[in-house]
């Protein structure tokens, strides 16, 4: 019982012999940071006064951190910020002399501060100050005339290239050009004096032309901006030249890639022909099939006709013709015809059209190759028929969504498929369709990509 008595005080002593050296450790080591930073406080003071009574060619920096007791990493921070200091009182009012330079030169030498150091310390204040300005200059939304000249004053004598400014202000310059772009953008069309505005802005901000959103640098932000522009313009199925030329204008602009424009365009040439077709200039093709003298071939192609009878579902296929007088549907088995004014309604899906006819036969499902294009042919054929018959079909009015349902569906959504992602061929799409009662509003509209799109219109 003893021993273990003796072991337990000794080891208790030993616990706080080691407690008591730790704590003493500690309070050294307290005691000497103190005893740094009060050195490192009294030393700017110094040498300040220092550095105002004596010669420049009698002082030697290195000498006075020794008699000052301080360290050199201490001394060095302390030096730094000095010249930090001139340097931000020399470029406060935007303006470096020849004289001030060679002041900012004299002092960095008498410190010992490296020149490669200087020149660090020198473009981090020149990137405070400008940022500064731009901040200013952006601060209510709107870029003057004046401002702008100040801002190109201001790089000219801070000796900031247009390269360098545009690597100081990145962020800033974006937002701005990007929120003014898209501002400009946002109604389908751009005047003189809004693209003279963005000229100024770019003026303001070092952005040269062709250079405008510095793809490789800005990331995505211009293209996402231009897929929602051609998403909105495309979604009526009409492209007006002004809005055709919005769109020219926009490529050259922000230098979309050729692979872009070349995409884009051969879209937008798909949907520009059957805005075409549905505004009844129709196209005129060779048949084999035997018309009368002043009827003319639209539309010729296999089709899978699927319609219901009383009693059950039947499908006959062959071949649709769409001509000037008549739709025709020609199997083997039989033959469907009838006239377009008779069409009462047309919804298109992705593989097929359901369309409703005033009559016996005619009304089904007509599985095509292309039935977009049948669907444009139709609605501008019943134009030519009946003018106010076709405005009036779910595929013409689906398509009509109004401009601040988009701008708003386009935010929510983030510019990409709800179902899977894709930030490429998006449309508008009614989540309740528009032949089920569907409205156009934020509530019941969507993005989808076009496969997605077409595996929901399968479904349905």
């Amino acid at each position: 019982m003893v021993p273990e008595l003796l072991l337990g005080l000794v080891l208790t002593a030993s616990a706080g012999g080691i407690y008591f050296l730790i704590k003493l450790h500690v309070q050294e080591r307290q005691a000497r940071e103190e005893e740094r930073l009060a050195l490192t406080a009294q030393f700017k003071p110094t040498l300040l006064r220092t550095l105002r009574s004596t010669k420049a060619s009698d002082f030697r920096f290195s000498e006075f951190v020794d008699r000052c007791g301080v360290s050199r990493q201490d001394a060095d921070r302390v030096a730094e910020e000095i010249f930090r200091g001139l340097y931000r009182s020399v470029v406060a009012d935007g303006v470096v002399t020849e004289g001030e330079r060679k002041k900012l030169v004299r002092l960095a030498s008498i410190l010992e501060i490296e020149e490669d150091r200087s020149a660090l310390i020198e473009q981090e204040i020149k990137g405070e100050v400008y940022r500064g300005a731009v901040e200013g200059v952006l601060a209510d939304g709107v870029v003057t005339e004046a401002e702008s000249l100040e801002l190109e004053s201001l790089r000219k004598s801070l000796g900031i290239c247009r390269k360098e400014a545009l690597e100081l202000s990145e962020s800033l310059s974006r937002d701005a050009y990007l929120a003014t772009l898209r501002r400009i953008v946002e109604d389908g069309r751009v005047t003189d004096e809004e693209k003279a505005e963005l000229a100024k802005v770019k003026r303001a901000l070092a952005i040269s032309s062709g250079d405008g959103v510095r793809l490789a640098q800005w990331g995505n932000s211009a293209i996402d901006l231009y897929r929602q522009l051609f998403t909105s313009i495309i979604q009526d199925g009409i492209v007006t030249p002004e809005q055709e030329s919005v769109l020219t204008w926009f490529q050259g602009e922000v230098g979309l890639p050729d692979s872009w424009i070349a995409a884009s365009q051969e879209r937008l040439q798909k949907v520009k022909r059957f805005s075409a077709y549905r505004e009844g200039n129709l196209p005129s093709i060779r048949t084999k099939t035997i018309l009368q003298s002043s009827e003319f071939c639209h539309w010729e192609g296999p089709c899978s006709f699927l319609y219901r009878t009383t009693r059950q579902v039947k499908s006959l296929d062959g071949d649709l013709l769409v001509t000037s007088n008549n739709v025709i549907i020609k199997s083997h088995i039989r033959t469907i015809s009838y006239s377009p004014s008779r069409m009462l309604d047309i919804v298109r899906y992705s593989g097929s059209l359901a369309i409703q006819v005033n009559g016996s036969q005619g009304t089904g499902s007509y599985f095509v190759s292309d039935p977009e294009e049948l669907e444009a042919v139709l609605t501008g054929l019943v134009r030519k028929h009946k003018y106010l018959l076709g405005e009036k079909y779910t595929s013409s009015m689906s398509r009509r969504i109004p401009h601040e349902v988009k701008i708003e569906v386009w935010a929510r959504d983030g510019g990409r498929c709800v179902d899977c992602g894709a930030s490429d061929y998006l449309e508008f799409d009614h989540i309740i369709p528009h032949s089920r009662g569907g409205a156009s509003t934020v509530n019941n509209v969507q993005l989808l990509c076009r496969r997605c799109n077409s595996e929901k219109s399968d479904r349905i």
